[in-house]
């Protein structure tokens, strides 16, 4: 298992998707989509646009569950929240169904405002699942489990089963499940987060900026030289 995920830690490198804050004040930080601040991120994004390499990822990953004992015959659907895990669902998908020898389907769930009260849910909006399907969840990086739990609540809602693993490339979090559901990841790196005001931000008390990193202009922010 370590040298699988040493593996990947080696190819997320290569392709400039792992980015950790070196302590220069100047340099902006995190600032993640759960509000919280943090000294790094996993851009899973530049490794799913390599399709092949995105495809032994999942290999990888499909081989992983089985060794913790996932029956391939029991999915029926894989199921990731948009937009980051639509690819990551799918590809997996793919691969379980060419391991098995049939088909496996994909689905996914998007984010909904509720009106009036700003709560977020997750809906089947332009994808659906079948009453009583098996459904695996997954996500491209795993770092708070929060959008993982507001998806399997959907889920569930529609009538699904969900099966005992959350399947992903990254787990930041330092969780070991999601709401009962084993977590089975490539790459196995908790990385400090914090949450302003409450819990004050150290990199935020040196002047460091926190940034969105996914936008293209704010990645090439976090990178360049100070």
């Amino acid at each position: 298992m370590q040298e699988v995920q040493d593996y990947w830690l080696n190819k997320y490198r290569e392709k400039g998707a792992f980015w950790l804050h070196d302590g220069n004040p100047k340099r902006p930080h995190t600032l993640l989509t759960s509000g919280k601040h943090s000294n790094g991120f996993f851009d899973s994004e530049l490794v799913m646009e390599d399709t092949l390499l995105l495809g032994e990822a999942c290999f990888n990953l499909v081989e992983l569950l089985v060794k913790q004992g996932l029956e391939l015959e029991s999915v029926d659907r894989v199921v990731g929240p948009a937009m980051g895990a639509i690819t990551f669902a799918h590809e997996i998908s793919r691969n379980i169904g060419c391991e098995r020898g049939y088909t496996c389907l994909r689905a996914y769930t998007e984010k909904l405002e509720v009106n009036h009260t700003g709560q977020i849910i997750m809906v089947f909006k332009r994808t659906a699942i079948r009453p009583l399907e098996r459904i695996l969840p997954c996500e491209d990086v795993l770092t708070t489990g929060d959008s993982v739990g507001l998806m399997t609540m959907t889920i569930a809602s529609s009538g699904g089963v969900i099966l005992p693993f959350v399947v992903t490339l990254v787990n930041r979090s330092g969780l070991k499940e999601v709401g009962g559901k084993k977590i089975v990841a490539l790459i196995d790196y908790p990385m400090p987060m914090w949450t302003p005001p409450i819990e004050e931000c150290p990199l935020c008390k040196q002047g460091s900026e926190a940034i969105h990193p996914k936008e293209v202009k704010n990645w090439a922010r976090l990178n360049a030289s100070y």
